[in-house]
């Protein structure tokens, strides 16, 4: 039998809330259709749905500014190292941004945690969310770091943001693969809701017939 990983208090609080808001869904007459991921596959899979968009940057950008201008030595490398790790924060902040304007708790609804054991922070939403409503705090870092940052670096030149911005938009490889998974979702419109899954990559959706 494998051993059972351990769970924080959060953690353990974040699986009650689940079962809790599953379990009223339940009760309402929807259905339950698991869409997860492991981390390996959508790891695998960020390349396949964000890469072509960083591709397509990288061309827009030398074609732009054809290559950008001047060097990019210590200073700029510490600088792009130093913007990246704290972006890796403001990326799960802005899931929250994206998903808290259609909770009915606002911000008690959104937690923000680290995965201690591998130094990764995350955002998770505590209440089921139509799946369009779901689907914007899924790409708002997307939008925001990936594509934002590009366009930002394209107005003024600048080679840092050029790279933070496609960087960015490959760490949200992840999000664009679940967003492929979500799409389907969309058609039920009032008839489904989409329940963060609380330990797994990805998501449940609760669908009414």
């Amino acid at each position: 039998m494998a051993k059972e990983k351990h769970l924080t208090p959060e953690k353990e609080k974040i699986i009650a809330n689940y079962e809790m808001q599953k379990q009223r869904l339940f009760e309402e007459g929807y259905e339950e259709h698991q869409e997860t991921i492991s981390v390996l596959k959508a790891n695998g899979m960020a390349f396949v749905t964000a890469g072509p968009i960083a591709a397509l940057q990288f061309m827009i950008w030398i074609l732009a500014r054809k290559g950008g201008e001047g060097s990019f030595g210590i200073r700029e490398m510490v600088v792009f190292w130093i913007s990246f790790l704290a972006l890796i924060f403001v990326h799960e902040l802005l899931h929250g941004l994206g998903w808290v304007k259609w909770t009915k708790k606002k911000w008690q609804s959104i937690y923000l945690g680290m995965m201690w054991e591998s130094l990764t922070p995350y955002c998770h939403c505590k209440e089921p969310l139509k799946p369009r409503h779901y689907l914007v705090g899924l790409l708002t870092p997307f939008l925001a770091l990936g594509i934002g940052m590009f366009l930002a670096a394209l107005f003024v030149g600048n080679q840092v943001i050029f790279l933070l911005g496609v960087l960015n938009t490959l760490s949200a490889g992840g999000d664009t693969t679940i967003g492929c998974m979500l799409f389907r979702y969309l058609k039920y419109r009032d008839n489904c809701y989409i329940l963060d899954h609380p330990t797994d990559c990805g998501f449940v959706a609760f669908v009414k017939s």
